[in-house]
């Protein structure tokens, strides 16, 4: 039977019972401090007067508290930072000879003489200490105090050896669960970066693609007027040219700055106290002219509508939500604008009567360049006015959603902060609060 004789049928029973519970403990995923705790409660249970403690070496190797449940917080402060040596008391000992250390008597023993006044303070007139492995190395002690001078007895010897095996298999769980969760988050921050890298390396192609054209376009204009000698109408179709493909990068280069600015969290934001009506009419009438051009009808209706809003960066959204229902709008069609008030929610909407977007396609219209292709029915622009709406929009403290069905027609709905709302203070993004009227 060897040292299981040391201990009665029932008691180890009760061992065996305190385990699984500990066990249980470790399954489902208690903290360590809770689990130390409970080994310790269990071995203070099975030795009548004695007051346990685990103590845990840090990456600098010194002693760390561990669990104490029934030290006065006093001396475990006292003792936290404990590092090892050959007079480092029981628990400091014991790691420096990597052996268990039994101080029977602390008034006498020397390798109390440093902390003999700590001991008499709070009542220790014993302590015996083991040290806790993990694999071939020492990550910490299990101590058992008495409050007078006592040398343990073979089963109080057991029991400690027992319950110092189950703590080390609890640091040993909690370590290879850390390791395992650290292996976690190295490896999400590996595939993170390579999809920032891929959709770097995405950016930078189609924004390369996009100026392509216009360039090219600068560059043979440019070389006609050097090298050919042009009438003066051939010669203003050149500069107008180059004048319109000069605009188009600009445009391309502005929003690519400002949606680079509204996801670093750099754009300046002023909320102010505005009718979005007012904004709605302004945009309308800036895009009268183009939709003229292409036999578009644009109405915009409503009520007024009190919001929070950036004036100017309202009015820029607004324009990217006309000008992308334009440009994919067929003749003889209506693009409608509307202001509501629903339920205290600010709706501005943007529909048109276009062919419509498939339902699979929609979450690729907010990635940026994205233009899905022919077979969506797009045309021209650089993949940025909703990808830069939809930012912008964030920005204010609203929402921009998307609907579309093919064949019919898309609806974008953009929900902004009532004008009522107060501003957080103390941020850069609230101005003076003013009403329109």
């Amino acid at each position: 039977m060897g040292k299981l004789s040391t201990l009665t049928g029932d008691e180890v029973t009760a061992v065996l019972d305190r385990q699984t519970a500990v066990m249980e403990r470790l399954a489902s995923g208690d903290p360590l401090s809770t689990v130390l705790d409970s080994i310790v409660v269990a071995l203070e249970d099975l030795i009548p007067g004695s007051r346990c403690s685990i103590l845990l070496l840090d990456d600098r190797g010194v002693l760390r508290h561990g669990a104490a449940p029934s030290l006065p917080a006093t001396y475990s402060t006292a003792i936290d930072g404990l590092a090892p040596g050959p007079r480092a008391g029981s628990c400091g000992t014991a790691v420096h000879l990597d052996q268990p250390v039994v101080a029977s008597d602390v008034s006498t023993d020397p390798r109390w003489v440093t902390f003999r006044e700590l001991a008499d303070e709070h009542d220790i007139g014993a302590c015996w200490s083991s040290p806790i492995r993990s694999g071939s190395r020492i990550v910490g002690t299990f101590a058992v105090y008495d409050r007078a001078a006592h040398e343990p007895d073979d089963r109080e010897r057991e029991l400690v050896r027992r319950f110092t095996h189950l703590a080390s298999i609890a640091v040993d769980h909690d370590r290879s669960a850390s390791e395992r969760e650290a292996r976690h988050q190295a490896d999400l921050a590996r595939r993170s970066a390579e999809r920032a890298n891929h959709a770097k390396s995405q950016f930078v192609t189609s924004l390369s693609h996009e100026l392509r054209t216009p360039l090219q376009s600068i560059t043979g204009f440019a070389e006609n007027l050097k090298t050919l000698e042009l009438s003066p109408e051939q010669r203003h179709k050149a500069l107008n040219g180059i004048g319109g493909a000069a605009t188009h990068i600009l445009s391309i280069v502005d929003d690519v700055l400002d949606l680079a600015r509204v996801e670093a969290g750099a754009m300046p934001i002023q909320l102010e106290r505005l009718n979005a009506k007012e904004v709605l009419t302004v945009a309308t009438d800036l895009v009268q002219p183009l939709a003229a051009q292409r036999s578009i009808t644009v109405e915009c209706s409503g009520p007024s509508l009190d919001v929070q809003a950036d004036r100017r960066r309202l009015r820029q959204v607004i324009l990217n939500l006309l000008s992308n229902a334009l440009r994919f709008s067929p003749s003889a069609t209506t693009v409608r604008v509307s202001t509501q008030d629903l339920a205290g929610q600010r709706i501005i909407t943007v529909v048109d009567e276009g062919p419509g977007i498939a339902a699979d396609l929609l979450d690729r219209l907010f990635v940026p360049f994205d233009r899905l292709g022919a077979e969506a029915g797009r045309e021209g622009g650089a993949g940025l006015g909703l990808v830069l709406a939809r930012r912008l929009t964030e920005a204010m403290g609203g929402s921009l959603d998307l609907d579309s069905t093919v064949g019919t027609g898309t609806r974008v709905t953009v929900s902004l902060q009532s004008g009522t709302d107060q501003c957080s203070s103390g941020t850069d993004r609230c101005s003076s609060i003013e009403s329109d009227n």
